[in-house]
């Protein structure tokens, strides 16, 4: 079974269909077109996704042999893309708005942020290495993680994740304090 790459269930996509991040990595190898006879055929080998989530890469490359894979092309990662590696290594999934305010200057309307139409394409082109939902999140998957590795090297990458993890345990304990502190006020 693949390893999970993101902390939702499901991914929605286009069709109505809801599918687990592992078939939703496989399905960027191909085509929107083919997606939604991909997935039926990932549903019923998988019986309905109870034996696993996705398909292996041998049962893909026999199941799936008769539709055409995407061009794979050559990621040219620039210093935005670094950044918004580095970022999603930190904490992923995360909202596209926190990392417009970490990668570019913000455009604001009022007190909401806008990410710009050129952040929203630079992820995009990052297909395989970053995966966006529908609800404007953004996950990193491992091939990410790897390329990341190999420009910034593993200390940083472990520099990135230990920071992501004290702050991750800083708003976890400032939630509980709010929880903890909503309660004493609902007992007085």
């Amino acid at each position: 079974m693949a390893e999970h790459i993101g902390t939702r269930q499901l991914y929605p996509i286009k069709g109505g269909y809801y599918v687990p991040a592992e078939t939703f990595v496989l399905l960027q190898d191909f085509d929107e077109q083919y997606w939604p006879e991909i997935v039926s055929i990932v549903a019923s080998y998988t019986n309905g996704y109870s034996k696993q989530v996705s398909l292996t890469e041998e049962e893909s490359k026999v199941l799936l042999a008769k539709y055409p894979k995407k061009e794979k092309f050559e990621l040219v990662i620039d210093d935005r893309m670094q950044r918004i590696l580095l970022a999603l290594v930190e904490r992923s999934p995360r909202r596209i708005w926190e990392i417009a305010e970490i990668v570019e200057p913000p455009v604001q309307k009022g007190r909401k942020i806008i990410p710009s139409p050129l952040l929203r394409s630079a992820i995009k082109k990052m297909n395989g290495s970053l995966v966006m939902s529908t609800k404007s999140e953004v996950e990193i998957t491992s091939s990410g993680i790897e390329t990341i590795t190999k420009l910034v090297g593993a200390a940083k990458i472990a520099e990135v994740q230990k920071a992501g993890a004290v702050a991750k345990a800083a708003r976890d304990h400032d939630l509980q304090m709010r929880r903890e502190q909503h309660l004493t006020s609902g007992m007085l």
